[in-house]
């Protein structure tokens, strides 16, 4: 009896190190997402694989107001996204909700208007230099509105302060250069 509770004793303990082998060895590498910091509504985020990988940083904000008749609406966000490899970067507008197929929504910084195609959840400007556009009037100004309808017919209109924006901006670019 002793003799076969140490066989299965070892089976066991030979089974349990090649199960967490072959756990380790399937585990996908997650990405490290790392507040840097907060400038008044705006969060500076930085994100990296491992330290071989290009960073990707970006600044979020979150409406100081919004309106809307969407009754089970996620938190909307606003985001500047940094690429480092490609020096590029990128507005999009999360609404909170799954947009209207092939709708725009619709960026208001003082008397200029912006046209983000939304895609499912999430809205992009067409080109990079309405891209450069929008920062540049971004960093100038102190609200931003913006204007989305749902995929059930239903709308959303939020209010961002711009507040805070430039030090977010300067700390990203400087952190993913």
């Amino acid at each position: 009896m002793k003799y076969l509770l140490r066989k299965f004793t070892r089976i066991l303990i030979i089974v349990a190190i090649y199960a967490i082998f072959i756990l380790v060895s399937l585990r996908q590498p997650a990405k490290s997402q790392v507040i840097d910091s907060s400038f008044y509504s705006w969060t500076v985020y930085e994100n990296q694989n491992d330290e071989r990988e290009e960073k990707e940083c970006y600044i979020v904000a979150h409406p100081i107001e919004s309106n809307s008749d969407h009754n089970s609406r996620q938190k909307p966000y606003i985001m500047i996204t940094h690429f480092q490899r490609d020096r590029v970067e990128e507005v999009s507008v999360f609404g909170g909700f799954e947009f209207k197929l092939n709708s725009e929504v619709f960026t208001m910084v003082d008397d200029e208007q912006f046209k983000f195609l939304a895609k499912k959840e999430i809205a992009w400007l067409r080109t990079k230099s309405e891209d450069a556009a929008l920062i540049k009037a971004l960093l100038r100004s102190a609200v931003v509105k913006t204007r989305a309808d749902s995929a059930v017919g239903t709308y959303a209109v939020d209010e961002y302060s711009l507040k805070g924006i430039t030090r977010a901006y300067l700390r990203m670019k400087n952190i993913c250069k």
